[in-house]
């Protein structure tokens, strides 16, 4: 009897302890003063010549972070830093067994308190939801200890939950979050909503939940295609793809053009579940009960940018492809879609990071897309410099610069 009530005495005193060591952090929206950007650096050429454009605007606006699978890796990302002009002086390097090219997600995600001390929000891991047939992919499992491994290197303390959420899938204000439903549910089997929110409202220190519905299909990933023959990778429902914060009181959403619904069955799709969730915004309001200015930004024509395959034995037999193109047959067409988005933009320091995506092959309409979502943001962030990146090599692998991305801050 004795034993039972030492145990119980002893579980109450680290629940105490537990909820004073979380007191006081929260995690800072994005426009707050940044002391460093981590960039998960790639082995792939065309992914690192966006990623050293993005590190080229960064520069002298906020100091920067390359974590690097490898020393020779990172002595290749500092060899080409230097041939682009950046002084690699003062870039912290940090070197982690583990690929994490979407650093936004299983990567450190910093909160703070008053006393400037921080913190790692270690959530649980789950590989993005994907099906299990994905889970033997090297590393996915093993990305999601990357944060507390990293904590633990440089003493930094961790508060954890046992619920599962990416970094990209949740988008935060100050006292606010955004997260797509469907993806909080899909992520945590067995969970209540209330559940959810709860332990999402806590890491984070924040008042209030804004929930959107259903996920988009351009990021949806499962076994099978998106829509129709229509494939691609994703995250399975990140808002910094569709939603996001300019300020307290704004939220940016992209809406799909009424003449360009039909290009395609994912754009057809998506124009109604953007309008369902464009609806949930305006009826949304703040922790003071206020509407907020909600802003709609253009979405990129799915159809310019896909590209056609023909499945070989090799795709199909090719480790996760196998089920990936399942009721699918080798020489069938499969049309590959990236993941284009306006609203994965990055904020960091004096600069915002977007998306640019016309050249001389495209459709005047879609120079004229890139030209008002620089004049929006400019708007909403005039004190800052809007910074315009191609960035489709980053989403052909299912993210953007936001994804490539993860502030820490001052």
């Amino acid at each position: 009897m004795m034993k039972v009530v030492i145990c119980i005495v002893l579980f109450f005193l680290s629940a105490c302890q537990t909820k004073m060591d979380q007191a006081g952090f929260y995690f800072p929206p994005e426009w707050e003063e940044q002391t460093s950007v981590w960039l998960g650096w790639s082995a792939d050429s065309t992914i690192q010549d966006v990623q050293l454009q993005m590190a080229k605007a960064l520069e002298g606006n906020v100091g920067l972070t390359i974590l690097s699978r490898s020393d020779s890796l990172l002595k290749v990302a500092l060899n080409q830093f230097a041939k682009r002009g950046i002084d690699t002086a003062h870039i912290v390097k940090v070197v982690h067994y583990i690929p994490n090219l979407f650093i936004r997600d299983a990567g450190p995600r910093f909160l703070k308190n008053k006393k400037n001390e921080f913190a790692i929000a270690d959530f649980a891991w789950n590989n993005y939801g994907y099906p299990s047939s994905f889970q033997n992919y090297q590393f996915s499992n093993e990305r999601g200890e990357q944060d507390n491994t990293l904590a633990n290197q440089n003493n930094w303390k961790v508060i954890s939950s046992h619920v599962v959420i990416e970094g990209g899938a949740i988008d935060v204000s100050s006292d606010m979050l955004i997260c797509f439903k469907e993806t909080a549910v899909q992520r945590n089997p067995g969970l209540s909503l209330s559940e959810i929110e709860q332990e999402y409202l806590r890491v984070y220190g924040k008042k209030k939940m804004l929930w959107l519905n259903r996920m988009p299909f351009i990021d949806k990933v499962g076994e099978g295609p998106k829509a129709g023959n229509y494939f691609g990778y994703g995250a399975n429902g990140h808002t910094d793809e569709f939603v996001r914060f300019a300020n307290d009181s704004t939220i940016l959403i992209g809406l799909i053009d009424s003449t360009e619904k039909n290009s395609d069955p994912v754009s057809k799709a998506d124009y109604e579940i953007l309008k369902e969730n464009y609806q949930i915004l305006l009826n949304a309001t703040d922790v003071q009960g206020k509407p907020f200015r909600i802003i709609t930004l253009p979405v990129p024509s799915y159809s310019l940018f896909t590209e056609e395959e023909t499945l070989t034995a090799f795709i199909k037999n090719d480790g996760d492809g196998k089920v990936f193109f399942q009721n699918f047959k080798v020489g069938e067409k499969i049309k590959w879609l990236p993941a284009v988005s306006y609203l994965n933009f990055f904020i960091s320091n004096k600069v915002v990071l977007v998306a640019k995506y016309w050249e001389k092959d495209l459709p005047e309409s879609e120079r004229l897309k890139d030209e008002k979502v620089k004049i929006i943001l400019q708007e909403l962030f005039p004190e800052r410099k809007i910074i315009q990146i191609n960035p489709i090599a980053l989403n052909r692998n299912g993210g953007g610069m936001h994804c490539a991305t993860q502030q820490q801050p001052k």
